[in-house]
């Protein structure tokens, strides 16, 4: 089953307003806001189970400020009759414009073979801070296997080309995307962060258990950031 989640934020009078919030197809996603620039997406079907794919939209106009959350984790699981799904986010941030995006887990159950897809189309001086968070399998079963890719541009060339897979790393991985700015490169026990050619960075954290590796993550991206760096 396929779903659509669109979400569009403008600025209007110095201040940012959620301008429209629409969905289609099943509907796996909805989105609230819940306050002064911020939504937070809210799971409204089981899954995406396999077979299903779950696509979101959020366009950040120019001149705003968007921060999206999730109300809780998102629990992927094998379909009855394929394994497979697919959550893709594509991301727009114009000029002069900001996306905050640092949603709850995905937590992949056994038997489910699940893809992140997440592209940020950056214009101008549009920046971005992106999380994610990935838990295969749930207490007491086995992994499901995962694959994340992350494609980030700016105007049109090359920021970020970056993948992950479930094969070659540990049972939670946690990502950190900064579209831009000068940072120093930094490890914190199993994080670390690595500045990116065209400016920005990339924090990579992983480990057996959640909270240490979200604590890691955290600490990687502030011993990166130079003491000049803006907030």
């Amino acid at each position: 089953m396929d779903s659509t989640l669109e979400i569009v934020a403008i600025s209007r009078g110095g201040r940012t307003v959620v301008q429209s919030i629409r969905s289609s197809g099943v509907g796996h996603f909805a989105a609230r806001q819940t306050g002064a620039g911020v939504v937070h997406l809210v799971g409204t079907a089981a899954g995406p189970l396999g077979g299903d794919h779950a696509v979101i939209d959020v366009h950040v106009q120019a001149g705003a400020q968007l921060s999206v959350r999730s109300a809780g984790a998102t629990i992927i699981q094998p379909g009855r009759l394929r394994p497979d799904s697919v959550i893709e986010l594509n991301l727009r941030v114009e000029d002069g414009a900001e996306l905050d995006l640092a949603t709850e887990p995905t937590v992949i159950c056994h038997g489910a073979q699940h893809q992140n897809r997440t592209t940020l189309a950056l214009s101008g001086s549009g920046r971005a801070r992106l999380v994610e968070q990935v838990l295969l399998g749930r207490a007491y079963e086995g992994p499901g296997e995962w694959a994340g890719r992350t494609v980030v541009t700016r105007d049109g060339r090359p920021v970020l080309r970056h993948t992950l897979r479930s094969a070659v790393i540990s049972r939670v991985v946690s990502t950190l995307v900064h579209s831009e700015g000068s940072w120093l490169p930094a490890t914190s026990s199993g994080a670390v962060a690595m500045p990116l050619a065209t400016g920005g960075l990339l924090v990579t954290a992983t480990g057996t258990d959640l909270l240490p590796v979200q604590a890691d993550l955290l600490a990687a991206e502030t011993l990166a950031k130079p003491a000049y760096q803006p907030q």
